[in-house]
């Protein structure tokens, strides 16, 4: 009787199984269609009873109305950062649910445990670009947060003290392009990201870096050229051993002070020096009276205009011709006259020695170290002898140097025919410069006649003017503040040509008339300046010598 009542039970026990197992067989079969089962969801959103193409539609709908949550917002203790996301993105729906789809829908069995229990899936937000994240969130400067506080010094003397710092806390640029991975791929970055701290601690590495910073040359205060010229703070030079500070480094508690021995040099000029000195003091000044043709006067006036605001810094060097630049018709220069081959002809750019002349006088009296000057062929009438500077563009160039620890300026003028220049500067020991010269010797030059067909008997004509040569020496003289000579040396050495007169004689037969002869005679139209002369030559465009303007 027992076992028969104990098999009873058993066949009543698996009737029932059997019969669960029937109605879940049942329950897969008839759950197979084309919509999503019930209970099922993608990135929150109840897709049961949807198509693929509705709960594309649906999902597409959401993450266009969540891409503004991808300026993510992520916490670091109380202190938020923002990382925008938002174009580095993308989001792939249709094959996503495409797959989620035929997951739920492939094995016959799973079928109906889904349709009791439901599915939760997520489609991942994907970052497109991982460079571009980095520079992201290196740029919401959530990397900068460090609660460690670095080792401080204090530089005296003769010595560097040091103040060992105190450990923290850091943010981990691994664990926030983890955590927004993470966001996004689990469709969770609406609210904000926790970020994870490591700990940031002080080491040796800290006093590699500080010595790196410190053991500099002394460095005065000067102007920075590609910042429009602001200024520029002093930099103090020091001198340490970096493995005895390591070891004292090593050997310090958090917060303990330690000094190290050290080479302390203080710059001359400080930010406040250079502040209220700089360019204070006219250095030198020197104006010359500019004659010639309007071309040959606007072409010393243009020159000039090009070298105004010209700033040196302390051991840059001038350049007139890089200045200038190639004296051209576009450029606005004109033909007027200059030399060429010892000859007076019509040049683009012709009296522009009379600038880069102007300029070198002031120079000189700056007491500025002059780097390169050559003199005119033939002495010139605008500044004294022994004191031009020739320029031809490929050819002399005028040079000189700030050797001075302030920076200058070039101020170039040019009023009622007269161009000035002056050197503004900071005149530190108040010393004055006088320019003296001599001329060592004199050549004379002979009048040579030539006769001429065209010219009646009797008259004359002069062809080249006759130019006498010469041997000169100049002198550098500089004083104190109280006049007191300091130093006196030869500044140039000078050698100038002659050149002969040419005077043309006229050989024509007189023709005979009843009317009164003429007899006037034609004078000699010789001119002090070379450049004025109205003998001058045309230059064919096939001449390609050197023009000394």
């Amino acid at each position: 009787m027992q076992k028969f009542m104990k098999n009873k039970k058993n066949i009543i026990l698996i009737s029932i199984i059997g019969g669960i197992c029937i109605v879940y067989l049942l329950l897969c079969l008839f759950t197979q269609s084309e919509y999503f089962l019930k209970n099922t969801t993608i990135n929150g959103i109840e897709v049961g009873n949807m198509t693929k193409d509705e709960a594309v539609k649906a999902l597409n709908q959401q993450f266009q109305d969540d891409t503004p949550y991808l300026n993510l917002k992520l916490i670091v203790k109380d202190k938020e950062y923002q990382i925008n996301v938002k174009d580095n993105v993308s989001f792939d729906a249709q094959s996503t649910v495409e797959d989620i789809s035929k997951e739920i829908s492939s094995s016959f069995l799973t079928r109906g445990y889904n349709y009791l229990f439901g599915s939760d899936f997520s489609i991942p937000v994907i970052i497109k670009d991982e460079k571009k994240l980095l520079e992201t969130i290196q740029k919401s400067q959530i990397l900068q947060y460090d609660t460690k506080e670095k080792t401080q010094y204090k530089i005296g003397e003769n010595e560097i003290t040091f103040t060992k710092g105190h450990d923290g806390e850091k943010t981990s640029q691994d664990d926030i392009i983890e955590k927004i991975h993470k966001a996004l791929e689990s469709y969770d970055f609406k609210e904000h990201i926790e970020c994870s701290l490591v700990e940031s601690k002080n080491d040796e590495n800290e006093m590699k870096e500080l010595h790196e910073k410190l053991s500099k040359a002394a460095k005065n205060a000067t102007l920075d050229k590609n910042n429009d010229y602001k200024i520029v703070d002093s930099q103090v030079g020091v001198n340490y051993d970096l493995g005895e500070s390591i070891k004292e480094f090593n050997n310090a508690s958090q917060g303990e002070s330690f000094t190290i021995n050290a080479t302390i040099i203080q710059p001359k000029i400080s930010k406040e020096m250079l502040e209220k000195n700089l360019f204070k003091d006219v250095l030198g000044s020197y104006t010359t009276t500019v004659s010639g043709t309007a071309v040959r006067r606007n072409n010393v006036r243009l020159a000039g205009v090009k070298c105004n605001n010209v700033i040196l810094l302390p051991g840059e060097e001038f350049s007139y011709n890089e200045t200038v630049g190639e004296r051209t018709v576009a450029g606005g220069f004109g033909a007027a006259g200059a030399y060429v081959n010892g000859e007076t002809v019509d040049a683009i750019g012709g009296g522009i020695c009379q600038s880069s002349s102007t300029i070198y006088n002031a120079v000189l009296l700056s007491n500025l170290e002059i780097t390169e000057r050559t003199n005119h062929s033939y002495v010139s009438s605008y500044v004294p002898i022994g004191r031009d500077a020739t320029v031809s563009w490929g050819g002399p160039d005028f040079k000189f140097k700030n050797n001075q620890d302030y920076p200058i300026k070039l101020e170039v003028t040019y009023s009622n025919s007269r161009l000035n220049c002056k050197v503004y500067g900071t005149n530190v020991d108040h010393i004055t410069v006088k320019i003296t010269g001599e001329r060592l010797s004199s050549t004379g030059y002979k009048t040579i006649y030539k006769d001429d067909p065209t010219l009646e008997e009797g008259k004359e004509k002069v062809l080249t003017s006759g130019y006498t040569g010469a041997k000169a020496q100049t002198y550098r003289h500089v004083y104190d503040a109280n006049g007191k000579l300091i130093s006196s040396q030869k500044e140039a050495y000078s050698v100038y040509k002659s050149r002969d007169k040419v005077v043309l004689r006229g050989t024509k037969k007189k023709e005979e008339n009843t009317q009164p002869s003429d007899k006037s005679t034609t004078h000699d139209q010789t001119q002090s300046n070379p450049q004025n002369t109205n003998n001058q030559k045309k230059p064919s465009t096939n001449d390609k010598k050197k023009v000394t303007q």
